[in-house]
């Protein structure tokens, strides 16, 4: 949008994607062979008809969706309804250059492709070109304010799912470091340094972070907690560097190690070992963490929040290409997510 509200360009595919490119041939192939369809005559008439029209078909698609792939940049710098006007006059000249470069040849070569003048040709290939490619243009239109309201909606939810971490994560912190100047003054001053780090991540309206800074993320969180719980609070990290740049939504770790303190160190007299591994599988980012199970289950549905929470997330980011899994084995308690190292286009 610009400042005056004017809608941009950005409705067009991009067709240098092979994806389009084919989707586009396919669609020409279909025309082909309806335009085929309700030709007369004989089997073998029309599929010399079909041949030649697809041929002459395939050719208007190739050069439009060369010249639209070259033109999209240009395209969405225009208002919507210029670029499309301007997108509909191109697409028609292309169609009238073939027609006259396709009947030059079969008057050349004595090819039956246009049964009639070129006169004619011309007004019915300009009519099937301009019934076409306006139902086309209107098809991406509507496509792309689809996709921009969905993008919009998920955006929305993400921000309001994040925004329901922070409040909890900073009252739970600020509550630590409170207990901690009562008994351990240099301690809470490294807490509050850390705060400061988490504050500056958790207040960020960048809705997506990489692996490295959620475990950085989660690490200064921990040694926050370490400060207040001391020894009943042991931290084991298996970190595959090879996966620090996966991409993630913003606060994915430090609500689930946040839980792991809080639902499996604290309700355990003798504490116990929170584990978080990374591992770059293939083309996947395993992430496990891992905690005792509480002796006795929760009174508070608080952990089981922030699990959906993350979750929904992971969801609205990645659809089916994430995984998130909870699983209790004996005294462990483990949480696993997979998601695609490379984000989907």
């Amino acid at each position: 949008m610009t400042q005056n509200g004017e809608a941009r360009g950005g409705f067009l595919p991009d067709f240098c994607q092979s994806a389009n490119l084919l989707r586009t041939m396919l669609f020409a192939q279909l025309l082909a062979f309806i335009l085929v369809a309700v030709r007369p005559g004989g089997l073998s008439e029309r599929i010399e008809a079909l041949a030649l029209i697809t041929l002459f078909i395939q050719w208007i698609a190739i050069l439009d969706v060369a010249l639209l792939c070259g033109l999209r940049a240009r395209l969405e710098r225009l208002d919507r309804r210029l670029a499309a006007g301007l997108a509909f006059v191109l697409l028609q000249l292309v169609t009238v250059a073939v027609t006259l470069v396709g009947y030059a040849i079969s008057a050349g070569v004595g090819l039956p492709i246009f049964g009639g003048p070129l006169s004619q040709a011309l007004a019915e290939h300009a009519l099937i070109s301009a019934i076409v490619t306006a139902l086309g243009l209107r098809y991406f239109y509507v496509t792309a304010e689809w996709r921009r309201r969905v993008e919009s909606e998920a955006q929305a939810r993400v921000a309001a799912l994040q925004a329901r971490i922070r409040p909890h994560f900073l009252f739970n912190s600020m509550n630590t470091i409170a207990s901690l100047t009562r008994s351990n003054a240099p301690a809470a001053e490294e807490a509050v340094e850390d705060l400061s780090e988490l504050l500056r991540a958790t207040l960020s309206d960048q809705p997506l972070s990489t692996l490295a800074n959620e475990i950085e993320l989660a690490a200064s969180y921990l040694r926050i907690e370490a400060s207040r719980l001391g020894s009943r609070l042991q931290v084991s990290w298996d970190v595959d560097r090879a996966a620090q740049g996966a991409r993630l939504p913003a606060l994915t770790l430090q609500p689930l190690v946040e839980n792991a303190v809080y639902h499996g160190i604290e309700r355990r007299a003798e504490g116990g070992t929170v584990s978080l591994s990374t591992q770059l599988q293939g083309e996947r980012v395993r992430i496990v963490v891992e905690n005792p199970a509480p002796a006795q289950p929760a009174r508070s549905d608080g952990h089981r929040l922030a699990q959906d929470n993350v979750r929904q997330r992971l969801r609205l980011q990645f659809g089916t290409a994430a995984h998130f899994a909870i699983e209790q084995s004996g005294e462990r308690y483990r949480v696993t997510i997979e998601v695609p190292m490379e984000m989907p286009t």
